[in-house]
């Protein structure tokens, strides 16, 4: 079936081709829920999709976008959403859109190997840092460095694996602690690299390949402990 057939089809029968996160519907208004214009560091904000998607975020940085499969599990906040909630994904594709820094992003959403510039759906977000209650004193956002969302990024992905490999010892799949070793093995070494790709990028840039001096090398570095490190 083709990419624009299978849009047809679903326009048809009513339901939308791509869902993106909406609002709870007031009860005195409109029928309609708003649509979620902002999310916390602490939530995905999830799109679910008939038809593969190109996820793209303007500026960079703010967001991380990971895919995931029809059916998969998953346990956390949602944009609009209030409290933690389990989402099982209903369409054949999924995209988790987390929050890593504040500011403004706006997404840029169209399907994969499609031509027609109306295809293109945008939204914009604001990004609000979560704030850490255990912080002593006064309230404080959590840190935004690229290395602290790397290692927040790492901890989400790190605790997601975990549930898909529950479910797939539930189902089966997984049938000795070998096999599931093995498994999250895999599983962490891609939730890391999707963690620290962003500033493994940072460090090509300010001294890879042919820029790359002892010194260079020790004065970026030295920063990490310092939190001075900034896209």
């Amino acid at each position: 079936m083709s990419l624009l057939l299978a849009v047809m089809l679903a326009l048809q029968e009513g339901t939308p081709a791509i869902v993106f996160p909406v609002g709870p519907a007031a009860q005195d208004a409109q029928p309609v829920p708003p649509a979620v214009d902002s999310i916390s560091t602490d939530e995905w904000y999830l799109i679910e999709s008939d038809v593969a998607l190109v996820v793209l975020d303007s500026p960079a940085g703010l967001v991380q976008v990971r895919q995931t499969k029809q059916g998969a599990v998953l346990l956390g906040k949602f944009a609009g959403v209030k409290g933690i909630t389990e989402r099982t994904i209903e369409r054949q594709f999924g995209y988790l859109v987390r929050g890593m820094a504040e500011g403004q992003v706006e997404l840029l959403v169209f399907p994969s190997g499609g031509l027609d510039p109306s295809d293109l759906q945008r939204r914009r977000l604001t990004v609000r840092a979560v704030v850490d209650p255990d912080l002593p004193g006064p309230v404080r956002p959590l840190p935004t460095d690229p290395v602290s969302v790397a290692f927040r990024q790492y901890e989400q992905e790190w605790r997601t694996a975990q549930g898909e490999m529950a479910d797939r010892l539930d189902s089966g799949l997984l049938a000795s602690e070998a096999a599931a070793a093995e498994w999250f093995a895999t599983a962490n070494l891609e939730a890391r690299k999707q963690a620290f790709t962003p500033v493994l990028k940072l460090e090509a840039e300010a001294f890879g390949g042919d820029l790359w001096t002892a010194k260079k090398h020790a004065d970026f570095v030295r920063r990490y402990a310092a939190r001075q490190v900034t896209p």
